[in-house]
């Protein structure tokens, strides 16, 4: 899916020191099938995990582990014990000793730390161990260029606010800014600045397009030719391309670019307040241009669609659902053909390939997959209390949804189109509420279904093998503990697996980062 949103991606350099290990086994847990439901897969492989835990380090006594992060072969963690906090890489003190400590950040090739340092009052920027700036009295979190070589921050004195960029103070100066982030592939850096109460995107510390009362969001193509930017204009909401504002929105939704990056698509809703009922009007805007007009469900409806409906509509960016905003987030299959899902009437949404409609649903409650090969389409629709699955516009198995929220959150599709996993999310009334994440949750690969966990998320769901390989991690699989599954058999509990750690070394292994107690560890998961 094209969501080209800005994030660090950590690749293989450098080896973990490693301290210690130990060797564990894990017993795979057959879930019971229940009624309505598909079975749950057999296990194609030995019912058993062999697991070795790495010691990376250990938290000092009396000590509390305030934040962490970690990237495929470091981990670093900020450490508090009474009024004073340090910071650790892999087990080892990096820097000195604060009152405060934030914002960690690995540049992508993983040589460089960098973070934030509260001493005497003043924050300072760490890189590496060493101050890398003056004293401010506020500092945005650090950015680092993609071989770690520039490093940016934002700080403020005074009320007055500069970007800094390895130390050196920029000009102009503004009355705030917000954090630097630098592009995909390092050559640019961006951030927003606020003057006059109005916003404007500075690229490469020059003025980049209109100024905005608020903005949020911007993005840059890899060779720097197209630039995107989230914003509000007046009382509008839009996307501004290359500088150009597009039609404005009370909610906007995620931008998308064809491949070739010719073109560009993106969703609107604006509420309509009548007597009898409040709906939704959804637009698709294609190169600037209103290219497609849909009427959403708003609050006139009784089922809530994927993401649930308030009692007035969320302005801003938004994951827009179909059945509520009236049209979803579009995107471009690898040939360039526009995808996406609008509302033609009640109980008649439908998921548009290039102009042609596929099969009418109630809602679509997931995520619209595009595989990367084959330009296959993977969705899943709702009708009555049923998910059907659907591939290439043609309706498939189809499973119980009933509850007082339902949707599928996580979806995963092979790189062929062959092979797809995604999460049924099932939530009572305080999960509708918004009270909670806590949810009945559970992954259903190729037709079959695993088992259900009462738990606050699913994450780090991948596929491999030509889909005969999956794992996920379960957060809060028990109180605030959490696990990895993998096909279909469970580790022991940890008091947490980081986020985006696990991943396949090959087909009969995986690896992860997990907190046990004081230990941080390298988690090891073999089938045998």
């Amino acid at each position: 899916m094209s969501l080209h949103k800005l994030f660090l991606r950590f690749s293989p350099c450098v080896v973990v020191f490693v301290l210690s290990s130990v060797s564990l086994l894990a017993q795979e847990r057959t879930p019971a099938p229940q009624a309505g439901t598909p079975a749950s897969a057999p296990p194609s492989v030995s019912p058993t995990l062999k697991l070795r835990e790495e010691l990376i380090g250990e938290v000092s006594p009396d000590s509390k582990v305030e934040m962490a992060r970690s990237t495929e072969n470091h981990l670093a963690w900020v450490e508090k014990k009474g009024g004073e906090r340090i910071v650790k890489l892999d087990g080892k003190q990096v820097g000195g000793v604060y009152q405060d400590a934030s914002f960690l950040r690995f540049s992508e090739d993983e040589q460089h730390l960098a973070f934030t340092a509260k001493r005497n009052s003043k924050w300072v920027l760490v890189l590496d161990g060493q101050e890398r700036s003056k004293e401010y009295g506020r500092l945005t979190a650090p950015s680092l260029s993609k071989n770690g070589k520039f490093f940016a921050v934002a700080g403020c004195r005074e009320k007055r606010c500069r970007l800094i960029v390895n130390g050196d103070e920029m000009t102009p100066e503004f009355d705030d800014v917000s954090a630097p982030r630098f592009t995909s592939n390092g050559e640019h850096y961006g951030y927003f600045a606020k003057r006059d109460k109005k916003w404007v995107l500075m690229l490469d510390n020059q003025e980049f397009g209109p100024e905005m009362n608020m903005v949020i969001s911007w993005w840059m193509d890899p060779d720097g030719k197209r630039v995107a930017v989230a914003g509000l204009i007046d009382k509008n909401w839009t996307w501004v391309v290359d500088k150009t504002p597009g039609p404005g929105f009370d909610v906007i939704g995620d931008i998308a670019f064809s491949p070739d990056y010719k073109h560009f698509a993106y969703g609107g809703t604006d509420a309509k307040w009548g007597f009898s009922k409040n709906k939704t009007h959804g637009v698709i805007v294609v190169d600037g241009k209103v290219a497609g007009e849909y009427e959403g469900r708003g609050f006139g409806g009784s089922w809530q669609g994927m993401f649930g409906a308030s009692t007035q509509i969320a302005p801003g960016l938004r994951n827009l659902s179909p059945d509520f905003h009236g049209v979803s987030d579009p995107q471009y299959t690898p040939d360039g053909k526009l995808v996406y899902a609008g509302r033609r009437g009640e109980d008649n949404v439908v998921v548009m390939i290039d102009g042609a409609a596929g099969p009418p649903f109630e809602d679509i409650v997931s995520p619209i997959a595009i595989s990367t090969e084959g330009n296959h389409v993977f969705y899943v629709g709702k009708r009555g209390d049923s998910f059907v699955e659907v591939r290439d516009q043609k309706a498939g198995a189809s499973f119980p949804g009933k509850r007082a929220e339902s949707f599928v959150g996580l979806l995963m599709i092979s790189n062929d189109g062959a092979h797809l996993a995604y999460e049924i999310v099932r939530g009572g009334k305080q999960f509708m509420a918004g009270n909670t994440t806590r949810a009945l949750r559970r992954v259903v690969v190729d037709g079959q279904a695993g088992p259900e966990y009462d738990a606050l998320g699913l994450r780090d769901l991948n596929l491999r093998a030509e889909g005969k390989r999956y794992h996920y991690a379960v957060i809060g699989a028990e109180g605030t503990h959490d696990r990895v599954v993998f096909n279909g058999l469970e580790t022991k509990l940890y008091d947490d697996v980081f986020s985006r750690s696990v991943e396949f070394v090959d087909d009969q292994t995986i690896d992860f980062v997990a907190q046990d107690g004081q230990r941080f560890i390298r988690v090891t998961a073999v089938m045998e």
